[in-house]
């Protein structure tokens, strides 16, 4: 069940990842790739994320009743198109620095700081 503070939003379905992702998911035991990667075949196929809340700045995390987070932002392309991309992930202690791994890939990406679009 999501919090007070978490929403459904429709999200660009074309998903990119992170190098700060890509590394955290090698390392990323089987209950939490497995987690990740049902979330991600959810926005790839129906452009929805559940349970998603604001960080600011256009940086956005996924929560888990476990406590685990999925962090991400959407971003414009070079073509103009909306993208969402995956920015890395964390639980417990480790939330802080997965948030300012996020923040730092975000620097020089054309980032969307407006709202995403609430289903809920």
């Amino acid at each position: 069940m999501a919090s007070n503070d978490t929403f459904t939003a429709e999200v660009p379905k074309r998903v990119l990842e992170s190098t700060e992702y890509a590394v955290w998911m090698d390392k990323a035991d089987g209950s939490q790739s497995s987690r990740i990667e049902a979330a991600r075949e959810k926005i790839e196929n129906e452009g929805i994320i559940t349970s998603a809340k604001g960080l600011g700045s256009g940086l956005y995390e996924k929560k888990w009743n476990s406590g685990l987070r999925l962090y991400f932002a959407v971003i414009t392309d070079s073509d103009g198109q909306a993208t969402l991309l995956l920015l890395g992930s964390g639980k417990g202690k480790e939330q802080n620095k997965a948030i300012s791994k996020a923040q730092e890939a975000l620097k020089g990406k054309k980032v969307f700081t407006g709202n995403i679009e609430k289903k809920d």
